[in-house]
Protein backbone atom coordinates (compact mmCIF):
# COMPACT_ATOMS: atom_id res chain seq x y z
CA UNK A 1 0.00 0.00 0.00
CA UNK A 2 1.27 3.55 -0.92
CA UNK A 3 2.05 6.29 1.63
CA UNK A 4 -0.82 8.08 0.10
CA UNK A 5 -3.38 5.44 0.37
CA UNK A 6 -2.17 4.88 4.32
CA UNK A 7 -2.49 8.75 4.57
CA UNK A 8 -6.14 8.67 3.23
CA UNK A 9 -7.18 5.95 5.07
CA UNK A 10 -6.12 6.97 8.38
CA UNK A 11 -7.70 10.51 8.07
CA UNK A 12 -11.01 8.59 7.34
CA UNK A 13 -10.58 6.62 9.69
CA UNK A 14 -10.04 9.35 12.61
CA UNK A 15 -13.07 11.31 11.15
CA UNK A 16 -15.05 8.22 11.98
CA UNK A 17 -14.14 8.15 15.44
CA UNK A 18 -16.30 11.27 16.48
CA UNK A 19 -20.28 10.61 14.92
CA UNK A 20 -22.56 13.88 14.60
CA UNK A 21 -23.98 14.36 18.03
CA UNK A 22 -26.24 18.07 17.37
CA UNK A 23 -29.09 16.83 15.29
CA UNK A 24 -29.03 20.78 13.98
CA UNK A 25 -30.01 20.77 10.73
CA UNK A 26 -27.24 22.94 9.08
CA UNK A 27 -24.68 20.51 10.52
CA UNK A 28 -26.75 17.79 9.81
CA UNK A 29 -26.56 19.59 6.01
CA UNK A 30 -22.72 19.92 6.73
CA UNK A 31 -21.84 16.21 6.98
CA UNK A 32 -24.03 15.05 3.98
CA UNK A 33 -22.16 17.30 2.04
CA UNK A 34 -19.02 16.45 3.09
CA UNK A 35 -19.99 12.77 2.70
CA UNK A 36 -21.14 13.63 -0.98
CA UNK A 37 -17.89 14.62 -1.56
CA UNK A 38 -19.27 18.40 -1.65
CA UNK A 39 -16.19 19.90 -0.08
CA UNK A 40 -16.47 23.17 -0.60
CA UNK A 41 -20.59 23.21 -0.14
CA UNK A 42 -19.67 21.32 3.70
CA UNK A 43 -17.01 23.57 4.32
CA UNK A 44 -19.19 27.16 3.69
CA UNK A 45 -21.97 24.53 6.18
CA UNK A 46 -19.93 24.01 8.68
CA UNK A 47 -18.44 27.98 9.16
CA UNK A 48 -21.88 28.79 9.32
CA UNK A 49 -22.67 26.37 11.71
CA UNK A 50 -19.68 27.27 13.81
CA UNK A 51 -21.17 30.96 13.25
CA UNK A 52 -23.48 30.19 15.80
CA UNK A 53 -22.14 26.96 17.45
CA UNK A 54 -18.11 28.09 18.06
CA UNK A 55 -17.33 25.76 20.99
CA UNK A 56 -18.92 22.70 18.52
CA UNK A 57 -15.91 20.43 18.05
CA UNK A 58 -17.74 18.18 16.10
CA UNK A 59 -18.23 20.85 13.34
CA UNK A 60 -14.52 22.24 14.27
CA UNK A 61 -12.55 18.38 13.46
CA UNK A 62 -15.25 18.26 10.48
CA UNK A 63 -14.38 21.24 8.89
CA UNK A 64 -10.95 20.88 9.88
CA UNK A 65 -10.85 17.41 7.80
CA UNK A 66 -12.76 19.09 4.72
CA UNK A 67 -10.45 21.81 4.49
CA UNK A 68 -7.49 18.93 4.50
CA UNK A 69 -9.14 17.14 1.87
CA UNK A 70 -9.56 19.98 -0.56
CA UNK A 71 -5.68 20.56 0.10
CA UNK A 72 -6.04 23.90 2.36
CA UNK A 73 -3.42 22.33 5.34
CA UNK A 74 -3.11 25.93 6.93
CA UNK A 75 -6.53 26.27 7.01
CA UNK A 76 -7.22 22.94 8.24
CA UNK A 77 -4.56 23.09 10.67
CA UNK A 78 -5.85 26.48 11.95
CA UNK A 79 -9.51 24.97 12.75
CA UNK A 80 -7.39 21.72 14.60
CA UNK A 81 -5.69 24.43 16.55
CA UNK A 82 -8.34 25.93 17.79
CA UNK A 83 -10.39 22.76 18.56
CA UNK A 84 -7.44 21.58 20.80
CA UNK A 85 -8.08 24.99 22.75
CA UNK A 86 -11.47 23.86 23.57
CA UNK A 87 -10.02 20.05 24.15
CA UNK A 88 -6.13 19.94 24.35
CA UNK A 89 -5.95 16.20 24.77
CA UNK A 90 -8.39 15.46 21.94
CA UNK A 91 -6.37 12.08 20.62
CA UNK A 92 -8.42 12.86 17.29
CA UNK A 93 -7.43 16.25 16.53
CA UNK A 94 -4.38 15.97 17.51
CA UNK A 95 -3.86 13.34 15.52
CA UNK A 96 -5.89 14.76 12.05
CA UNK A 97 -3.45 18.23 13.29
CA UNK A 98 -0.33 16.28 12.90
CA UNK A 99 -1.77 14.71 9.34
CA UNK A 100 -2.03 17.79 8.15
CA UNK A 101 1.68 19.37 9.56
CA UNK A 102 2.31 16.04 7.64
CA UNK A 103 1.42 16.92 3.96
CA UNK A 104 3.04 20.53 4.50
CA UNK A 105 5.96 18.90 5.14
CA UNK A 106 5.92 19.85 8.87
CA UNK A 107 7.25 16.39 10.65
CA UNK A 108 8.85 17.69 13.86
CA UNK A 109 5.04 19.09 14.59
CA UNK A 110 3.67 16.35 12.83
CA UNK A 111 5.78 13.92 15.15
CA UNK A 112 4.88 16.05 18.05
CA UNK A 113 1.02 15.53 17.59
CA UNK A 114 1.47 11.58 16.91
CA UNK A 115 3.25 10.89 19.69
CA UNK A 116 0.92 12.79 21.66
CA UNK A 117 -2.13 11.44 19.92
CA UNK A 118 -1.65 7.79 20.25
CA UNK A 119 -0.02 8.55 24.13
CA UNK A 120 -3.54 9.45 24.99
CA UNK A 121 -5.42 7.17 23.30
CA UNK A 122 -2.71 4.23 22.07
CA UNK A 123 -6.15 2.19 19.88
CA UNK A 124 -4.54 4.51 17.40
CA UNK A 125 -1.15 3.25 17.51
CA UNK A 126 -1.51 0.80 14.31
CA UNK A 127 -3.34 3.18 12.34
CA UNK A 128 -0.52 5.90 13.17
CA UNK A 129 2.93 3.97 12.94
CA UNK A 130 3.99 4.36 9.26
CA UNK A 131 3.25 8.23 9.01
CA UNK A 132 4.94 8.61 12.64
CA UNK A 133 8.15 6.01 11.33
CA UNK A 134 8.04 8.51 8.25
CA UNK A 135 8.67 11.54 10.10
CA UNK A 136 11.05 10.06 11.72
CA UNK A 137 13.11 9.09 8.74
CA UNK A 138 12.25 12.84 7.30
CA UNK A 139 13.97 14.19 10.05
CA UNK A 140 17.09 11.76 10.28
CA UNK A 141 15.86 10.08 13.47
CA UNK A 142 16.76 6.42 11.72
CA UNK A 143 17.21 4.56 14.89
CA UNK A 144 13.38 5.89 16.54
CA UNK A 145 12.19 4.80 13.32
CA UNK A 146 13.99 1.40 13.02
CA UNK A 147 12.83 0.91 17.47
CA UNK A 148 8.90 1.73 16.12
CA UNK A 149 9.15 -0.63 13.09
CA UNK A 150 11.67 -3.82 14.32
CA UNK A 151 8.72 -4.82 16.70
CA UNK A 152 6.02 -5.43 13.38
CA UNK A 153 8.26 -6.69 11.09
CA UNK A 154 6.82 -10.01 11.54
CA UNK A 155 3.48 -9.02 11.14
CA UNK A 156 3.65 -6.73 8.66
CA UNK A 157 6.66 -7.53 6.67
CA UNK A 158 5.94 -8.48 3.03
CA UNK A 159 3.46 -5.18 3.28
CA UNK A 160 5.14 -2.84 0.54
CA UNK A 161 4.24 0.32 2.31
CA UNK A 162 6.21 -1.38 5.74
CA UNK A 163 9.08 -2.61 3.92
CA UNK A 164 9.76 0.67 1.56
CA UNK A 165 9.55 2.97 5.01
CA UNK A 166 11.63 -0.35 7.00
CA UNK A 167 14.09 -0.03 4.71
CA UNK A 168 14.43 3.54 4.70
CA UNK A 169 15.10 3.64 8.27
CA UNK A 170 17.61 0.69 8.17
CA UNK A 171 19.74 2.60 5.75
CA UNK A 172 19.62 5.59 7.40
CA UNK A 173 20.30 3.49 10.72
CA UNK A 174 23.48 2.07 8.88
CA UNK A 175 21.88 -1.72 9.20
CA UNK A 176 23.23 -2.42 5.49
CA UNK A 177 22.63 -6.26 6.12
CA UNK A 178 19.09 -5.44 7.83
CA UNK A 179 18.04 -3.43 4.33
CA UNK A 180 19.46 -5.71 2.29
CA UNK A 181 17.16 -8.20 3.55
CA UNK A 182 13.91 -5.98 3.26
CA UNK A 183 14.87 -5.04 -0.02
CA UNK A 184 15.14 -8.98 -0.97
CA UNK A 185 11.67 -8.84 0.46
CA UNK A 186 10.35 -5.94 -1.98
CA UNK A 187 12.19 -7.90 -4.44
CA UNK A 188 10.47 -11.45 -4.20
CA UNK A 189 7.01 -9.34 -5.31
CA UNK A 190 8.97 -8.45 -8.62
CA UNK A 191 10.65 -5.06 -9.67
CA UNK A 192 9.65 -1.84 -8.09
CA UNK A 193 11.22 2.00 -8.06
CA UNK A 194 11.08 1.87 -4.66
CA UNK A 195 13.34 -1.56 -4.62
CA UNK A 196 15.39 0.45 -7.18
CA UNK A 197 15.87 3.18 -4.63
CA UNK A 198 16.51 1.76 -1.83
CA UNK A 199 19.56 -0.41 -3.70
CA UNK A 200 20.86 2.57 -5.12
CA UNK A 201 20.98 3.93 -1.91
CA UNK A 202 23.06 1.12 -0.16
CA UNK A 203 25.29 1.17 -3.49
CA UNK A 204 26.08 5.17 -2.95
CA UNK A 205 26.60 4.79 0.32
CA UNK A 206 29.31 1.84 -0.21
CA UNK A 207 30.71 4.26 -2.85
CA UNK A 208 29.77 1.62 -5.68
CA UNK A 209 29.11 4.62 -8.16
CA UNK A 210 28.28 2.46 -11.35
CA UNK A 211 25.63 0.37 -9.79
CA UNK A 212 24.06 3.09 -8.10
CA UNK A 213 23.57 5.05 -11.01
CA UNK A 214 22.04 2.41 -12.75
CA UNK A 215 19.56 1.71 -9.98
CA UNK A 216 18.71 4.86 -9.23
CA UNK A 217 17.65 5.80 -12.70
CA UNK A 218 16.05 2.86 -13.16
CA UNK A 219 14.00 3.98 -10.29
CA UNK A 220 13.06 7.58 -11.95
CA UNK A 221 12.63 5.62 -15.19
CA UNK A 222 9.78 3.96 -13.71
CA UNK A 223 8.03 6.41 -11.37
CA UNK A 224 9.66 10.30 -12.09
CA UNK A 225 7.60 11.40 -9.28
CA UNK A 226 9.01 8.73 -6.41
CA UNK A 227 9.85 10.65 -3.02
CA UNK A 228 13.49 10.56 -3.06
CA UNK A 229 14.96 9.28 -6.20
CA UNK A 230 15.91 12.34 -7.52
CA UNK A 231 17.73 13.73 -4.49
CA UNK A 232 19.62 10.28 -4.39
CA UNK A 233 20.64 10.98 -7.94
CA UNK A 234 21.56 14.64 -7.14
CA UNK A 235 24.39 13.04 -4.49
CA UNK A 236 25.72 10.74 -7.27
CA UNK A 237 26.34 13.43 -9.49
CA UNK A 238 27.71 15.63 -6.85
CA UNK A 239 29.52 12.50 -5.95
CA UNK A 240 31.24 12.15 -9.53
CA UNK A 241 31.86 15.72 -9.94
CA UNK A 242 28.87 16.70 -12.52
CA UNK A 243 27.70 19.87 -10.34
CA UNK A 244 25.30 21.27 -13.07
CA UNK A 245 23.17 18.06 -13.42
CA UNK A 246 23.34 17.55 -9.94
CA UNK A 247 21.43 20.72 -9.38
CA UNK A 248 19.27 19.77 -12.44
CA UNK A 249 18.13 16.33 -10.00
CA UNK A 250 18.11 18.61 -6.96
CA UNK A 251 15.34 21.37 -8.42
CA UNK A 252 13.45 18.22 -9.59
CA UNK A 253 12.89 16.59 -5.95
CA UNK A 254 11.92 20.32 -4.70
CA UNK A 255 9.58 20.63 -7.65
CA UNK A 256 7.93 17.66 -6.07
CA UNK A 257 8.28 18.16 -2.61
CA UNK A 258 9.85 21.84 -2.01
CA UNK A 259 10.76 20.93 1.64
CA UNK A 260 12.99 17.78 0.86
CA UNK A 261 15.99 17.66 3.51
CA UNK A 262 18.67 16.50 1.05
CA UNK A 263 17.65 18.51 -1.80
CA UNK A 264 17.47 21.80 0.11
CA UNK A 265 20.97 21.20 2.06
CA UNK A 266 22.49 20.41 -1.48
CA UNK A 267 21.11 23.76 -3.02
CA UNK A 268 22.19 25.93 -0.05
CA UNK A 269 25.53 24.70 -0.24
CA UNK A 270 25.87 24.99 -4.08
CA UNK A 271 24.42 28.13 -4.01
CA UNK A 272 26.97 29.33 -1.12
CA UNK A 273 29.58 28.22 -3.16
CA UNK A 274 29.21 30.72 -5.89
CA UNK A 275 28.49 33.21 -3.26
CA UNK A 276 24.74 33.53 -3.91
CA UNK A 277 24.66 34.18 -0.27
CA UNK A 278 20.69 35.18 -0.16
CA UNK A 279 19.20 32.34 -2.22
CA UNK A 280 21.84 29.98 0.00
CA UNK A 281 20.19 31.09 3.04
CA UNK A 282 16.79 30.18 1.88
CA UNK A 283 17.65 26.66 1.10
CA UNK A 284 19.40 26.03 3.95
CA UNK A 285 16.45 27.87 5.97
CA UNK A 286 14.25 25.34 4.52
CA UNK A 287 16.05 22.44 5.20
CA UNK A 288 16.48 23.72 9.21
CA UNK A 289 12.98 23.53 9.16
CA UNK A 290 12.57 19.99 8.04
CA UNK A 291 15.13 18.88 10.90
CA UNK A 292 15.48 22.13 13.40
CA UNK A 293 18.56 20.86 14.85
CA UNK A 294 20.96 19.50 12.08
CA UNK A 295 24.37 20.37 12.57
CA UNK A 296 25.42 20.35 9.51
CA UNK A 297 22.68 22.83 8.27
CA UNK A 298 23.40 25.14 11.07
CA UNK A 299 27.06 25.03 10.19
CA UNK A 300 26.68 25.84 6.66
CA UNK A 301 24.46 28.76 7.84
CA UNK A 302 27.12 29.99 9.87
CA UNK A 303 29.23 30.27 7.49
CA UNK A 304 26.86 32.14 5.03
CA UNK A 305 27.29 34.57 8.07
CA UNK A 306 30.65 34.42 8.19
CA UNK A 307 30.89 34.91 4.71
CA UNK A 308 28.71 38.11 4.53
CA UNK A 309 30.45 39.90 7.71
CA UNK A 310 27.53 38.80 10.31
CA UNK A 311 30.18 37.67 12.69
CA UNK A 312 28.00 37.67 15.78
CA UNK A 313 25.60 35.25 15.18
CA UNK A 314 28.25 33.23 12.91
CA UNK A 315 30.31 33.40 16.03
CA UNK A 316 27.11 31.90 18.35
CA UNK A 317 26.13 29.38 16.44
CA UNK A 318 29.94 27.69 15.58
CA UNK A 319 30.35 28.00 19.42
CA UNK A 320 27.66 26.39 20.06
CA UNK A 321 28.11 23.50 17.27
CA UNK A 322 31.71 23.17 19.24
CA UNK A 323 30.45 22.53 22.53
CA UNK A 324 27.93 19.90 21.11
CA UNK A 325 30.06 17.98 19.02
CA UNK A 326 33.79 18.68 20.13
CA UNK A 327 34.78 16.48 17.29
CA UNK A 328 33.43 18.28 14.28
CA UNK A 329 36.65 19.61 13.00
CA UNK A 330 35.21 21.77 10.28
CA UNK A 331 33.76 23.40 13.07
CA UNK A 332 36.52 24.56 15.09
CA UNK A 333 38.12 25.83 11.64
CA UNK A 334 35.33 28.56 10.75
CA UNK A 335 35.17 29.49 14.64
CA UNK A 336 38.73 30.03 14.08
CA UNK A 337 38.65 32.61 11.14
CA UNK A 338 35.46 34.00 12.97
CA UNK A 339 37.62 34.85 16.44
CA UNK A 340 40.84 35.77 13.76
CA UNK A 341 38.10 38.11 12.41
CA UNK A 342 37.07 39.43 15.65
CA UNK A 343 40.89 39.86 16.22
CA UNK A 344 40.78 37.42 19.00
CA UNK A 345 44.02 35.89 18.06
CA UNK A 346 44.41 33.73 21.10
CA UNK A 347 41.11 32.15 20.64
CA UNK A 348 41.47 31.45 17.03
CA UNK A 349 44.98 29.98 17.02
CA UNK A 350 43.41 26.95 20.07
CA UNK A 351 40.60 26.89 17.82
CA UNK A 352 42.86 26.38 14.55
CA UNK A 353 44.96 23.91 16.58
CA UNK A 354 42.08 21.72 17.68
CA UNK A 355 40.70 21.63 14.01
CA UNK A 356 43.98 20.26 12.56
CA UNK A 357 44.37 17.88 15.47
CA UNK A 358 41.10 16.53 14.61
CA UNK A 359 42.03 16.45 10.79
CA UNK A 360 45.02 14.47 11.41
CA UNK A 361 42.95 11.86 13.82
CA UNK A 362 40.48 11.80 10.91
CA UNK A 363 43.02 11.05 8.16
CA UNK A 364 44.99 8.49 10.61
CA UNK A 365 41.90 6.33 10.85
CA UNK A 366 41.04 6.43 7.46
CA UNK A 367 44.58 5.96 5.95
CA UNK A 368 45.39 2.84 9.03
CA UNK A 369 47.93 5.25 10.17
CA UNK A 370 49.31 6.76 13.53
CA UNK A 371 48.70 10.56 14.68
CA UNK A 372 52.05 12.31 15.36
Amino acid sequence: MSAAAILALFAFALLAQEPAANHDAILQHAIALQQAGDLDGAIRAYRDYLAVEPDSLQARSNLGAALARAGRYEEAIAEYGAGLQKSPDNPALLLNLGLAYYKTGRYPEAAARFERGISLSPQFKDQVTLLLAACYNNLGRYKDAVALLAPLEKDKGGDAGFDYIYGTALIGGGDEAAATAVMNRILSHGDSPEVYLLRGTLELAAHDRDRARADLEKAIALNPRLPGAHARYGELLLAVGDGERARAAFAQELALDPDEFTSNLNMGVLAKEDQAYVEARRYLERALKTRPNDGGVRYQLANVDLATGNLEPARQALEALTKESPEFAEAHASLATVYYRMNRSADGDRERAISEKLMEQRDALQTGTRPR
